[in-house]
């Protein structure tokens, strides 16, 4: 395993620190939260996989010793389906080349930013409230199912605006921060 660099760590600390931040202040908007679209950075930004994925779980456990736990089947649910768009690097490692220090940004990065979002949104819409139906009083059968889902639609949306929103925020500061600094280059082949 290669070196962890002071920069990295850095990194680590303030996307943890933003992703807590921003989760607690952000609370009262249900699902509207930057932790998705920070483990969508993390796995573009961070050499190791394990690093990557530890950012939205640890911005995750910090955030709910706070705002206080739920059912833990569920939990389980919603911080894996949250660690799951680090999975996206290999996507966007392809699609953001690095030139030296210089992250070269195009329309594909937006799109392939934005298509990862999407598809981290509808993946957590889809899991977590199979989950919820399966967990909580809904009825087991598929009206309850479809019960369910329709409930979920208002949240779906303040988490497709959240990913969407944070995500591409995310990318277009590194993209600026990196052509204004020489920040170390980032390994992006997976």
């Amino acid at each position: 395993m290669k070196q962890f660099t002071r920069f990295e760590t850095l990194a680590l600390v303030f996307l943890i620190s933003i992703g807590v931040g921003l989760r607690l202040s952000l609370y009262e908007i249900p699902n509207f939260a930057p932790v998705a679209a920070i483990a969508l950075f993390s796995g573009f930004f961070f050499r190791h996989w394990t690093v990557a994925v530890s950012v939205p779980l640890l911005t995750m456990a910090i955030s709910d010793a706070w705002i206080g736990g739920y059912h833990l089947g569920m939990m389980l649910l919603v911080y894996g389906m949250l660690a799951l768009p680090v999975t996206c690097r290999g996507v966007l490692r392809r699609l953001m080349t690095t030139n030296g220090a210089l992250l070269v940004s195009s329309r594909g990065t937006i799109l392939g930013v934005a298509g990862c979002g999407l598809v981290a949104s509808i993946l957590f819409f889809v899991v977590t409230n199979l989950g919820h139906w399966y967990f909580y009083d809904y009825p087991r059968t598929f009206a309850g199912l479809g019960q369910c889902y329709l409930q979920a639609i208002p949240f779906f949306r303040y988490t497709l605006c959240g990913d969407l929103l944070f995500g591409l925020t995310l990318f277009g500061v590194y993209g600026f921060v990196s052509s204004r600094l020489a920040l170390p280059g980032r390994a992006v082949r997976v």
